[in-house]
């Protein structure tokens, strides 16, 4: 027998915990990430000693939220993940990431700057997305011929990559526009993916397009 009463109040605390990340997450957009649990219940419109019948602690609704920006990140990847292009896949992957970030920089600030968020290195926050870019590019690597164990080194190399230029970009947001990043980390990208596809014998441009690395004033 399943007691009604248990599982409406299962439902409830389940919705009732997305409703504060919720709140906690434009707490963070609103007030910066050393935002502080008080804040958090302003915007919540209740009070700290009802959010922690939900959880644990502070540390517990900042690992939740920290899910909650990485499942965001990996549903937009999801959405270009079945590109049968190589080429267009990491683009379009690129500036989906990067979409995200230019919508959300607070949000970003506090995923990678959060001591409780950070303990376990980055390699927490990069294994989501790198198993998401691994599948993908393991998908294309055998539909060439070639052996796919090779998409795993690869996906979380290109995680880290562009990880670490968005956060530098996050800081300088006026040193290029978004789509001028994506293309140039598209273009550093592609240069080695090409060289694998060309191996395969696949009839690919290595180069990146016009524009992406300005000349200088002969």
């Amino acid at each position: 027998m399943v007691d009604g009463r248990s599982t409406r109040w299962t439902q409830h605390r389940a919705s009732r915990r997305e409703q504060l990340i919720d709140a906690a997450l434009k707490a963070v957009a609103q007030f910066g990430v050393d935002v502080g649990m008080d804040q958090i219940a302003q915007v919540a419109h209740t009070s700290k000693p009802v959010i922690y019948r939900y959880f644990a602690d502070k540390s517990e609704l900042h690992r939740a939220m920290g899910e909650r920006v990485i499942g965001n990140i990996v549903a937009a990847l999801q959405r270009v993940e079945s590109e049968p292009d190589p080429q267009s896949l990491i683009r379009l992957s690129i500036d989906a990431y990067l979409t995200l970030l230019a919508d959300h920089p607070e949000l970003f600030r506090f995923v990678t700057q959060n001591r409780v968020l950070n303990e376990a290195g980055p390699a927490e926050f990069n294994s989501p997305v790198a198993a998401l870019l691994t599948r993908a590019l393991a998908q294309q690597l055998q539909a060439v011929g070639l052996d796919p164990a090779g998409a795993q080194p690869w996906g979380e190399a290109v995680v880290g990559f562009i990880r670490a230029a968005s956060l530098w970009w996050i800081e300088h947001p006026d040193a290029m526009t978004r789509e001028q990043l994506a293309d140039y980390l598209a273009a550093l990208l592609w240069g080695g993916g090409a060289g694998v596809f060309l191996l395969a014998g696949r009839d690919v441009d290595p180069r990146p397009a016009e524009g992406v690395f300005r000349r200088l004033p002969s």
